[in-house]
């Protein structure tokens, strides 16, 4: 028990060094309704959504401040903290085997498609805003197994399928059917 306790301990200071750091590079905006708002410079416009123990609820722009990327970051605040489950979850698991970890990995990528799937859906049937991208789906599966594994949502030509933002399809339906077709 003590040991899933450090464990924690240590995942969790982890993910909050990491929050500091993206916090830190970026600038304070203002307030809204308890979700702080902050600012990074770019050229790319994206965002990320913090919930910590230490920092709050936090949205960061990367870029302009989009009211489309907003509905999608809106749909992230409106759903559990996930990463802090994971984490005590991981803790546990790791404190009973370390060989537990590559096992972790998978369920992370997994929970991390369904989140962001039930951000894009929160986004359309809220906002109607839909995920607009002209990225164009690779012939070969290993470039499209890579796009599916070393991205933070599933891939674009996915988010913008019709099929996506149907609320009975699983995503690891979408996955299989993307790698084998």
């Amino acid at each position: 028990m003590l040991q899933s306790a450090l464990d924690f301990a240590f995942l969790l200071a982890v993910y909050e060094i990491r929050n500091y750091r993206l916090l830190r590079r970026a600038k304070y905006v203002r307030q809204v309704d308890g979700i702080k708002v902050y600012k990074i410079e770019s050229n790319d416009p994206n965002a990320i959504t913090v919930k910590s123990v230490l920092f709050g609820r936090c949205l960061v722009f990367i870029g302009e401040i989009d009211k489309k990327i907003y509905a999608h970051e809106e749909g992230h605040l409106k759903q559990p903290n996930f990463m802090l489950y994971f984490l005590l979850a991981s803790a546990f698991a790791i404190a009973y085997s370390v060989l537990t970890v590559p096992l972790l990995l998978v369920l992370y990528k997994i929970m991390f498609w369904h989140f962001e799937r039930d951000a894009d859906l929160y986004a359309y049937y809220n906002y109607n805003v839909k995920f607009e991208s002209d990225v164009e789906r690779p012939a070969k599966r290993i470039e499209r197994l890579k796009a599916w594994l070393f991205d933070t949502h599933p891939p674009d030509w996915v988010r913008k399928s019709e099929e996506y933002y149907d609320k009975k399809t699983n995503v690891l339906a979408l996955f299989i059917r993307d790698l084998l077709s």
